[in-house]
Order: C-alpha cells, then structure tokens, then sequence
C-alpha cells in the first residue's frame, strides 16, 4: 500500500477505489495521510477477490458510515454539501 498512497500523494489524489486486493477480513486503518477502508474474505477462507477505498485524512470529519455488503460491495457514506 506505500506504493499506492505516495502516487497518491504525488498526483493530489483525495479518494481512490481499489478491487481485487485478496485482503482478509473487514477493517479501518490509518496508512500516512490516508485511511484505508476494506473488505475481504473471511479470515479463514483463501484470499480472492476484496476493495479497498482510500480516504486522505482531511476528509475524515465528512465520513459519516460505511458499510460492508460483501467482499465485493462496500457503502461509503460521506457528506460533501458546500465544498
């Protein structure tokens, strides 16, 4: 993931999707300037398929929820009135 975020970082990016990232499990993470959101398989199955999204932090305060459908749909729910 450094490799990801400092792209990030380079090309000014906010929000990036990512699919078929083979993580286990669903969890929030703080990756340098970024939160990283992700869905996987479950802990005990072979990794297959997953999304991440990453956030850069500033947005943090506009992440209202998300939600997990399955290790292919992730619900990120973000208010952005008035930017």
């Amino acid at each position: 993931m450094a490799e990801i975020t400092r792209e990030m970082n380079i090309m000014k990016m906010d929000v990036v999707g990512l699919t078929e990232t083979k993580m286990k499990g669903t969890r929030s993470e703080t990756l340098g300037n970024y939160i990283h959101l992700f869905s996987g398989v479950k802990k005990y199955e072979r990794t297959k398929r997953g999304l991440s999204i990453l956030i850069n932090k500033k947005w943090k305060g506009s992440i209202k929820n998300w939600e997990v459908i399955d290790e292919r749909i992730l619900k990120l729910y973000m208010n952005i009135r008035g930017f």
